[in-house]
Parts: structure tokens; sequence; C-alpha cells
């Protein structure tokens, strides 16, 4: 058995211990290998060293793809001793920090065409012995920082525009402290090297579909602390390591095997320890595979439900996307005055399908996000609390097959939850409050299919999901990114995303159309606690999924359904959490075009609630709990259905 063999069996040894209890935020399962992965170099391998007279020097490895030994560099320029890091880019570009900044050079057909050019007043801190090797640049040209507090942030410059892309700077991912150095080794590869024992751990992000293909796989268990005059690549997941006697080791990772076809070869001897600065060509090699994933079209959904939530201002939100796909908001800003709502489209001339999700940033800014027809996940934010206006919209990508759902942590971080078309849940979530949201990276789990509902509980967010089998699974998610395995909840089949409520304790019950137009129910007993069986409510052919709400005026569970004769029915219990319910009463007299959405809030009369849908022509009609009623019959008699005042809102205008 080879030592490559070992090594590699070791590591995934150690994945699947991790992936049998739980997966967290920092350890990553190895990514999906591409069937025909490979990588291409040019006939040779430039590499760039700075000697200690401030030459910047040049030689090129031949046969790059199995590494090829490296001849004596020659001078290309003089003067580059100003810089404490220096290191090439794509297409002869070259980055040197000072202490004052970052420059750019570039060489075209052997001369400078951009020479020594500021190009910012950051990453001074890089220049010195402690930072030189927190930052790395890929065959994307895309400038990779590790920062002190573990945040990994992405830069790009554009020379066209010469400035940097709107996406610069944003942070993609944390938690890399554990790494005293990153290496760039194609476009979105980087690797890290552990501080702690020098194995060397590698990740991929797709900067397309904004994915984390992989996260903090370890493919080599040797010590890489043996390179301490640095680590660089020429791209196609090549590496070069410089040992302190100069000797310099060739490494190519292959990602369809997960193994090393060249693994430490050496491609020099002596003397590369006496330059201050090594560093490859990073677009010399490249990975020919592109690891994009497919974005799934998302086609228009016709009568798809409307969501509401009321601010923390007292707001009322509402949301829906209607039948050609234009996305639009309402807000009532007093939340007793239903003509007072103002509608806004603003979805512009993008199209979106789904029901989208409302939350709200700790500042209590609130945030749409909703599923355009391209399959991307798109994301807009009001400008100011309680403000009009609405910044742009933002393409987070995803490439997710089902729409997503917005979550807030006991921490008040938020999160988003996607299905992908494979059936692998995914989530993104925000690096602190009120900032963007990191990339997306993959939870355990698989063969599900739909959206996902979240709630959040005591020590995290309560995931639920419908199987491809058609049963309701559960998981929970933790803000540090670990998440519980995944539990059924019988061998019931449900149809559509549940409706969730949680009780005080954290016991949480759903409730589910069984795909045959009942609507069921299961409820936990102890917070965390396995669900009991599923019960029927019977009386109502019900048509689409139900939505639950706890009233805030007598703590009864209450639920409204369409029946298959379009209009809303309601339903609660007799009793607060008996899980006997009252007979099912039409609690409205005109016909719904989609499913109902209850949701609890706070008027000038106290807490209450109520329910919305539209009608076919897509208006909006909101259907009120008259508070009076319902708080003398709960002193009386608890089998008393509550009553509704129902209310039309205002048409949106047509512009």
């Amino acid at each position: 058995m080879t030592l490559i063999s070992t090594r590699r069996r070791a590591r995934w040894a150690g994945a699947l211990t991790a992936a049998a209890t739980v997966v967290p935020l920092l350890v990553g399962l190895p990514g999906t290998a591409h069937a025909a992965e490979t990588a291409t170099c040019t006939p040779s391998g430039p590499m760039y060293a700075v000697d200690s007279a401030g030459k910047l020097l040049r030689t090129d490895m031949p046969t790059p793809l199995s590494g090829g030994t490296l001849a004596t560099p020659s001078s290309i320029d003089t003067g580059w001793n100003g810089y404490g890091r220096v290191l090439a880019g794509q297409g002869a570009r070259f980055y040197g920090i000072k202490s004052d900044g970052l420059y750019l050079s570039r060489r075209t057909s052997g001369t400078w065409d951009i020479h020594h050019k500021k190009i910012s007043p950051d990453f001074g801190w890089l220049a010195g012995a402690a930072g030189r090797d927190q930052i790395t640049v890929d065959r994307g040209d895309r400038i990779w920082v590790l920062n002190n507090e573990g945040q990994l942030r992405a830069h790009k410059y554009d020379l066209a525009t010469e400035k940097w892309t709107g996406d610069s700077g944003k942070i993609i991912d944390q938690g890399w402290q554990r790494y005293d150095l990153i290496v760039g080794a194609d476009a979105g590869v980087v690797y890290g090297r552990s501080a702690t024992d020098g194995k060397l751990y590698r990740s991929r992000y797709d900067f397309t579909s904004q994915r984390w293909l992989e996260r903090h796989v370890v493919e080599s268990l040797a010590d890489w602390r043996q390179y301490t005059k640095g680590i660089t690549s020429i791209g196609g997941d090549t590496l070069v390591g410089i040992t302190a006697s100069g000797a310099a080791h060739y490494y190519r990772f292959d990602e369809n095997i997960r193994d090393f076809p060249v693994y430490k070869k050496t491609v020099a001897a002596s003397g590369w320890q006496n330059y201050t600065n090594v560093s490859g060509a990073p677009d010399a090699c490249r990975l020919t595979a592109n690891p994009t994933p497919p974005s799934p079209a998302a086609p228009l959904e016709s009568y798809s439900s409307t969501s509401a939530v009321q601010s923390a201002t007292g707001s009322l939100e509402f949301a829906y996307t209607d039948n050609i796909g234009r996305l639009v908001h309402g807000r009532m800003t007093d939340p007793s005055d239903f003509n007072g709502v103002q509608w806004t489209t603003v979805s512009g001339n993008e199209a979106f399908t789904g029901r989208p999700t409302l939350a709200e940033h700790s500042d209590g800014r609130v945030v749409i996000t909703a599923q355009n027809t391209s399959g991307s996940i798109w994301q807009r934010t009001q400008t100011a609390k309680a403000g009009a206006d609405w910044n742009n919209w933002v393409d987070l990508a995803g490439a997710m097959a089902h729409r997503p759902v917005t979550a807030k942590t006991p921490g008040g971080l938020l999160v988003q939850f996607a299905v992908a078309a494979d059936g692998s849940p995914w989530y993104r979530i925000q690096q602190r409050p009120n900032v963007d949201f990191m990339g997306w990276m993959r939870l355990s789990g698989s063969g599900l299919a739909g959206t996902l509902q979240a709630v959040t509980v005591r020590d995290g967010v309560q995931l639920f999901a419908t199987t491809t089998g058609g049963t309701l699974s559960t998981a929970r998610f933790t803000e540090s990114g670990t998440l519980t395995a995944w539990s059924g909840l019988g061998a019931q089949n449900v149809s559509g995303a549940p409706s969730v409520v949680v009780y005080p304790g954290y016991r949480i019950r759903v409730f589910a159309n069984d795909g045959q137009g009942h609507v069921i129910t299961a409820a936990q007993t102890t917070e965390n606690g396995a669900f009991g069986t599923w019960d029927t409510i019977g009386g109502l052919s019900a048509d689409g999924a139900p939505s639950a709400v706890i009233s805030p005026l007598t703590g009864l569970t209450e639920i409204t359904a369409r029946g298959a004769d379009g209009f809303v029915h309601n339903t609660g219990e007799t009793v607060q959490g008996s899980g006997s319910w009252r007979a099912w009463q039409q609690a409205s007299f005109e016909a719904s075009a989609t499913a109902p959405t209850a949701f609890a809030y706070t008027n000038s009369s106290g807490p209450t609630w109520a329910y919305v849908f539209r009608t076919a022509d897509n208006q909006t009609r909101v259907y009120q709990v008259q508070q009076g009623f319902a708080r003398s019959a709960a002193t009386s008699d608890a089998r008393t259905s509550p009553r509704f005042t129902g209310g039309s809102l205002p048409r949106p205008s047509e512009d």
C-alpha cells in the first residue's frame, strides 16, 4: 500500500466519522467529484521571484502538468525591493504590497504598460512577516485575504474600469483562523495550512452560484510547515512549496480521484531560500471541468400565498408574487387602518415565482427574499428602518430548485435555507447582524423535495422538509453551522410545506395537507422530543396547505385552510394544548384563489390575529378576528368559533 493511499484512507475515515454525528460550520465534507476532471497547462509554467537586490526574476517550469526542473531565474525588472509582498496575478499582472497600500503592475509583450500603480491604500498590514501568508491570488485574479479574526474576503480589481468590483471585500466565510497560510490554486480553489499540525485542507468556492462546493477537506496529513519560505501555485490545483534549505517541491491534486497524481516532486534542489518573494503565475494551468451547478429554471407559479409579518415599528408588511411574475410589497403603517396600505411593485423588470419571505434585520430594516424565475435567489432590503425606499436587488444566486425560506437565529442573525436540484439542503448566514450574507454552504441530508420550513427555537432553527418519498423530516440548525441528524415524523405522506407553531417551552406542533385533502397534525410533548402520531382534523376537504397561529387573545391554536369549495375555513382547539378541535366553520364568504396565511399582530386595541388571501383577480383580502367577541367567548365557551370582519385592501396601482 502506498503512502498516498494510506493518507487518503485516513482522510475519508475522519470525514465519515464527522458525518455520522453533526456537520459543523467549519468542517466540510468532501465535495462532489466531477467525472471528467482534468487540468490543462500552457507549455511552460512561469515562476517569479524577487531577490535581495530588488530584481524581479522569472523562470519557466517545463511540462507543468507533471512538473519539470526549474532553471535559474533571469531578471525582467528592477526596483521591487520596496515591497514586503509580491504576488503574480492573471495575465502577467503583479501585485506589490507596501505599508501604505497595494500596487499593480502589468507586463505585456515584454514591456510594462502598468508599472507600480497604487490601486488601494489598504492591504498594508500584509506586507510584514506576520501577514504575508494571509493573502493569495487565484487563477480568476481574485485576491483572497484572511484577516486576523478568521474572516475570508475576496477582492477583484477591474482593469477596464480601474475600480474594484461591486462584490470586492465581502466576507465569504469565517472561522479560517485555524490556518497560518492560504494559497489559491485555481479559480475559487483555496488551500489552507493548519497552524497547529501543518495539515493541508482544500476548499472550493464557485462565484457564479455563490456556493462553497467544499470546505475544509483535509487532503494531506503531512506537515506542510516544512515550507517555511512559502507555498505558491501555477493554477490547475498545483502547489509549489519552498523549504528553508531552498528546495522547491511540486504537487498537483486531482479533484476527481481525490489524490495527488504528482506528489512532492523536487523541481529545484536548492537556492530558492534566497528570494524574498516567490510566486507562480496562477493562470498557467487550469481545471477544465466547469464546477458551476446548473441553475434550474423556476416556472411561474399561479396564486401562490401571501407572506405577512409585523415589523418592529408596528407596520404590517405583505408580499406576494402575481401570476405574471411581479413581486408586490404592501406596507400598512397603521395596523388598525387596512385602508392605509401602500402597495409597491418592487420587482422592476425581473420575474419572480412562489411565495416570497419577509424578515427583519436586527436594526429594523425589512428584507424581502424571493426566487427569480432564473432559479437564483434574490433579496432586497429597506434603505432605512420604516423608510419607503429600497436598496437595489442583490442576486444571491444559489442555483436552487425550490424557493428559499428565511429565519432568524436566537442570536439575531438572518439565515436562508433552500433545497437544490439534487435534493440536498443548503444555507447561507449573515456574518454578523445587519450585513451581507456569506456564501451558500451545504448541510447534511439528501432526498429532500420542495420548500423548507423554518422556525426559531431556543438553541437554533428547526427545519422541516418534505422528502422525495412524500414524508416529513426535521433537523435542528445552530448558529455555529451544526445540524442534527434528520429525523422522520413517521410514514405519513404530506403535500407542500407544513405550517408550524411553537408553544411556550419550545414544543412544536406541525400541520399539513396529506395530499388527499385532509388536514393532519402532529406534536411534541417535550422540547426536542419525538413527534407523536399524526391525527386527522376531520370535517373539511382542504385544497392546499393549512396555516396555523396561536391566538394571542385566547392562547388557542387556530387553523385556516382553503376548502375544495374555494372558501376559507377555520377551526381551533377546544382547550389550550389539548389537540382537540372545534368543528370547521366557513370563515369567509368570498372565494379565495390562494391558500390563506394566518398571522398574529398588535393593533391599537391590543394583540390579535388575522388571515390574508387573494381573490382570482389577485386582490388582497384580510379577515380580522373580532377582538371583543374573542375575549368574551374565551371566558365563556372555548368551543365558540371566532368571528371575523373581512376587509378589502386597496388595489395596487397599475403603473
